[in-house]
């Protein structure tokens, strides 16, 4: 009978330890806690926070880049794409928000596809209900991808520049936080005249 119950608590431990590692290697493949953008006002990337922190913001090789229009139309729908270029990690990921010249958060994020979403306030990535749709960030199938297309929506009442902030993550795959490169970006678009 001992044996029994030794054998129970065993595999009980074995797969609370699982559960606990695998939660933690798979968190940063389904996105990053929110705010790691590296704007104004955020809690900095995931360099800063102690995870992908191995290497100097910026240190890395690659390219990450976001391409915006030149011009936005407030109210309107606007097509965004951030991509890594000249890189050589085997995963990869981001994450976005935009601002206008008071640094207020601005507009409504829209994926496209499977490959990126949008974070949900009050979930375990920490987002704040008045936050809703202001960041958008990989999936677990965009990991595998090197660039994301995506939509942004224009608040309506708008009068100023909006620069987009993110952060980006070049990981070498092995499932570790280690040994990653993290990346910031900005790109401005002002409105139509």
């Amino acid at each position: 009978m001992k044996y029994l119950q030794k054998t129970v608590l065993c595999i009980g431990l074995s797969v609370a330890l699982y559960g606990t590692l695998s939660n933690t290697l798979f968190a940063s493949a389904v996105g990053p806690i929110a705010y790691c953008t590296g704007a104004p006002n955020d809690h900095g990337t995931c360099s800063a926070d102690g995870c992908h922190n191995s290497f100097s913001l910026d240190s890395g090789n690659a390219i990450f880049s976001i391409t915006v229009p030149t011009v936005y139309t407030p109210g309107k729908m606007v097509k965004l794409k951030v991509s890594f270029s000249n890189s050589n990690g085997k995963m990869h990921g981001f994450e976005m928000t935009a601002l206008d010249a008071n640094g207020n958060r601005v507009g409504t994020f829209k994926k496209i596809g499977n490959t990126t979403q949008v974070i949900p306030p009050n979930d375990s990535r920490g987002l704040e209900q008045a936050d809703k749709g202001k960041y958008i960030e990989h999936t677990f199938k965009g990991i595998k991808k090197k660039t994301w297309k995506l939509k942004w929506k224009a608040p309506s009442d708008a009068t100023d520049p909006i620069t987009f902030y993110a952060a980006g993550c070049e990981a070498n795959g092995d499932g570790a936080a280690t040994d990653d490169y993290i990346y910031t970006v900005t790109a401005e678009t002002s409105p139509a005249p």
